[in-house]
């Protein structure tokens, strides 16, 4: 296995990406090459793969998003193919984008969302030190 940002998107890629996605959410859009090539090069967004044998095995979105009060990372879009979930893969993708959050900022604030539901998961944030913060997250639809 390996874990490592993604910066360069090919036709290949993109397929595996677009599979990931529609795994996490089947109601996405496919996203097309240029968009993807726009997204990992936007200095704020960063998308982390883990790769066995050619395969993208699983992905996650690292956003940074700076406030006034404060700088943070917003972890997004963590999605594990079905035939490689128990295998570490997950692990690894939290852990190569935590490590690169702090190479950038020491210490930064990271945040996650992940849905009750998902309990394997959840126990795996915890288990990577992340802890449950209490708040409402509020969403406006599209129209």
């Amino acid at each position: 296995m390996k874990t490592y940002r993604l910066e360069n998107i090919d036709e290949k890629k993109a397929k595996q990406v677009n599979f990931l996605l529609n795994m996490l959410d089947p109601a996405l859009p496919e996203i097309d090459q240029k968009r993807l090539v726009r997204s990992v090069e936007d200095e704020d967004l960063y998308l982390f793969v883990a790769e066995t044998d050619g395969h993208l095995a699983g992905m996650l979105t690292l956003t940074y998003c700076e406030t006034l009060s404060r700088r943070k990372y917003w972890i997004e879009d963590v999605i594990v193919d079905s035939s490689f979930r128990g295998k570490g893969f997950g692990r690894e993708l939290v852990r190569a984008a935590v490590n690169f959050a702090r190479e950038k900022e020491g210490i930064p604030t990271i945040y996650l969302t992940s849905n009750p539901s998902r309990v394997s998961a959840r126990r795996l944030y915890v288990s990577e030190g992340f802890e449950e913060y209490e708040t409402g997250v509020f969403r406006l639809r599209q129209a």
